[in-house]
């Protein structure tokens, strides 16, 4: 390994160590003590939080991007064994290569949801399709059949002109029509 490499490890490992120094320091503040029952005001803790957030945004991207290729390469061990089982927990849990059971059982079924519900997106997307289908043709078939009767009913019946209004027509439809008149018309029954 090179010296540019170990300088960018101990650079990762640095930036690391702060987060997590942050991170106990944070945890304390927020912590209630005899001392200082009270719990930090929400401003206070909610500005600590974007801090931290900050901070780890920064060393995910920069171990994501910058350092993948290197530490693909890389085995990494702890330098002290674990004291307590809070710390052997938390050292199984970082060095686990696959998901926990229980998850991965839990991808699985989302998976099958997903699959399921696409499946039945296709399906449903194949009758709207059908459906136009058939729609479209119905309704084509109805507009030549009315076309076809408009032609039939106009050969068979010549047209009548119109006579002219008498003056008594000619005065009832220059006068306004109120809304209640049209709507005592419209509901009075069918025209005949």
């Amino acid at each position: 390994m090179s010296d540019a490499h170990i300088v960018e490890l101990e650079t990762l490992r640095r930036q690391l160590e702060q987060l997590h120094e942050l991170f106990a320091a944070v945890i304390d503040e927020t912590r209630p003590t005899p001392d200082n029952p009270h719990v930090m005001p929400w401003p206070e803790l909610l500005s600590k939080f974007n801090v931290l957030a900050g901070k780890y945004a920064i060393l995910s991207h920069t171990v994501g991007k910058k350092h993948a290729s290197l530490l693909k390469e890389l085995a990494v061990v702890p330098q002290t064994q674990p004291n307590g089982i809070h710390e052997q927990n938390i050292m199984s849990v970082l060095l686990r290569t696959k998901l926990a059971p229980e998850i991965e059982k839990e991808e699985e079924n989302i998976w099958a949801q997903v699959e399921s519900e696409a499946q039945q997106d296709q399906h449903h997307e194949l009758l709207a399709v059908t459906a136009m289908g058939s729609f479209n043709s119905l309704r084509k078939a109805h507009a030549d059949r009315v076309q076809q009767l408009l032609a039939d009913a106009l050969e068979s019946k010549p047209v009548e002109p119109l006579a002219a209004p008498s003056e008594t027509e000619a005065e009832a439809t220059d006068k306004p029509v109120s809304l209640e008149d049209i709507l005592a018309f419209t509901s009075s029954g069918k025209l005949t």
